[in-house]
């Protein structure tokens, strides 16, 4: 690893860490949520929003320059990305939600020379994953909720090619490569009104195609992102916690 990729990658994690900090800073931290009862909303209520952050890569990177018969592919696969994330978190009790996610990180761009034709597209990883999170204050009236998750699904990479010199884009300008593998990570949600809430994430991939691709196998890497989402409740009738515990 270069010594300029690794600096993107430090600065990119510190821009993450202190981006939320700032976020958690401009809320104050409250024992109590009688007004609204926001904790107690949040912990009753299913999940649907987008992350947006960096993808860092722990995997490898393939060669600048890669020969084949009759063809030239010149890479740029770098190791810090832009990481987007769409999910559905289906909320099973005030502990427990099933998260549903599909993520998506341009890795970079490739080049292909041959038959006196250049064509030019980029490297995308698609992570399709199904997971279980734990929200370890669930239980409690902070504001802050921390979890936990383990998971796994389907990883899948393409190597599409958006613009040919020659005006035609063939199949063999192309490529793709899929496996299913875990995912673990942990985070902090922090509910900012009855429907409304933000989310830190981090999330640990560890994608090792069985077949190369564009080169080589290894596509570890690491998500860390700042997310917001939309809460909407599927109980009703239960009665307050606070009621409940009498």
């Amino acid at each position: 690893m270069q010594l300029v990729d690794l600096y993107k990658i430090i600065m990119i994690r510190k821009s993450a860490l202190l981006s939320i900090l700032i976020l958690l800073l401009s809320f104050p931290i409250v024992g109590q949520c009688d007004e609204l009862g926001l904790v107690e909303k949040f912990s009753k209520s299913h999940q649907l929003g987008m992350r947006l952050g960096a993808w860092a890569n722990l995997g490898g990177l393939p060669p600048d320059t890669l020969n084949f018969t009759n063809a030239r592919m010149a890479t740029k696969l770098t190791n810090a990305n832009f990481y987007f994330e769409g999910f559905f978190g289906y909320r099973l009790n005030e502990q427990l939600m099933l998260e549903l996610s599909l993520g998506i990180s341009n890795r970079g761009s490739v080049t292909l020379s041959q038959n006196n034709s250049t064509s030019v597209g980029n490297v995308i990883i698609y992570p399709i994953l199904l997971q279980m999170k734990l929200y370890l204050l669930s239980m409690t009236d902070i504001r802050f909720q921390p979890y936990v998750f383990a998971g796994g699904g389907l990883y899948y990479g393409r190597r599409s090619t958006q613009v040919s010199s020659s005006g035609i884009i063939y199949l063999d300008d192309q490529e793709s490569e899929a496996d299913f593998h875990y995912s673990f990570g942990g985070g902090i949600d922090l509910p900012l009104g009855r429907s409304v809430a933000a989310d830190l994430n981090i999330k640990y991939m560890p994608i090792m195609f069985s077949k190369t691709f564009v080169a080589i196998n290894d596509y570890k890497g690491i998500g860390i992102t700042l997310g917001i989402k939309y809460l909407y409740s599927f109980k009703r009738g239960e009665g307050s916690r606070r009621e409940r515990i009498r």
